[in-house]
């Protein structure tokens, strides 16, 4: 038992292991270990296990993680209650759209569905892009180069973070002026928000707009940036109740983070 805890102890097997679970969700699995294992940069395509759709990964960053969550821990699939409250789904939205990973599992889940999705970080959108033009689903799935906010305008950015890029108020060397796009209409009009946006979610959910007008569905990330009170969940879901949203938490993580899902009834 001593040599059990002792092997189940050491340093390397916990990030191995999570390596092999994430390495299931596509094939060639083996050359995914073996690039990741070797260090490789840059992006590679992969067919993801489930759906036979390809997407791009960029190795020795944090996109394999994004992976392991969109795919192997399965974070938006739907509970029974919101899968009835969706329906057929036609149109998706979606806010922090990274390298394309959430647009790749709902391009499958559900096939019908028009995907627009918003990202303005430079190196995720090549991903994305890749992503987009080895599946052929250009006509149903548009990428718009731009972060999405409450007002049109532009922004600092703090960029090349992949999944951690974010809007910021610094400057330094990795942050940029990117374009941000008025969303709430798009929102208005969605059977489902998919919203990770690292903070700049509380404006939107601010806008008197989307109290009005709430998309069929949402599944989103809060974070303790920006959050009014300083108790990012209880506003979050203050928030999805006051626009008539029934809430269920799915995950929370030290630190204030935490994932919701809200739908009208």
């Amino acid at each position: 038992m001593q040599a059990l805890r002792r092997f189940l102890g050491l340093p390397w097997l916990l990030p191995l292991t999570a390596l092999l679970l994430r390495a299931r969700t596509v094939r060639p699995a083996g050359a995914f270990i073996a690039r990741e294992l070797m260090r490789v940069d840059g992006a590679r395509l992969y067919r993801l296990s489930d759906s036979g759709l390809r997407v791009a990964i960029r190795h020795r960053s944090a996109d394999v993680v994004t992976l392991g969550e969109v795919f192997h821990d399965r974070d938006y699939v739907p509970i029974p209650e919101v899968e009835r409250a969706l329906g057929h789904v036609r149109t998706i939205v979606d806010l922090g759209a990274n390298i394309g990973l959430f647009g790749a599992f709902a391009a499958g889940r559900w096939p019908d569905a028009r995907i627009v999705a918003y990202e303005p970080d430079p190196g995720n959108i090549a991903a994305h892009r890749m992503t987009i033009a080895a599946n052929g689903l250009g006509d149903r799935w548009r990428l718009v180069a731009a972060a999405a906010g409450a007002h049109r305008g532009t922004a600092r950015f703090a960029a090349g973070r992949a999944s951690l890029s974010h809007v910021t108020s610094d400057d330094g060397g990795d942050v940029i002026t990117v374009d941000v796009e008025d969303v709430l209409q798009a929102i208005a009009g969605a059977d489902l928000l998919k919203m990770d946006i690292e903070g700049s979610e509380w404006a939107i959910l601010a806008d008197p707009r989307f109290r009005a007008s709430p998309p069929r569905v949402v599944v989103m990330e809060y974070h303790p940036a920006g959050c009014p009170s300083g108790d990012a969940r209880a506003d979050a879901e203050a928030a999805l109740l006051e626009a008539g949203m029934t809430v269920r938490s799915i995950k929370r993580v030290d630190g204030g983070y935490g994932m919701l899902w809200g739908w009208r009834t």
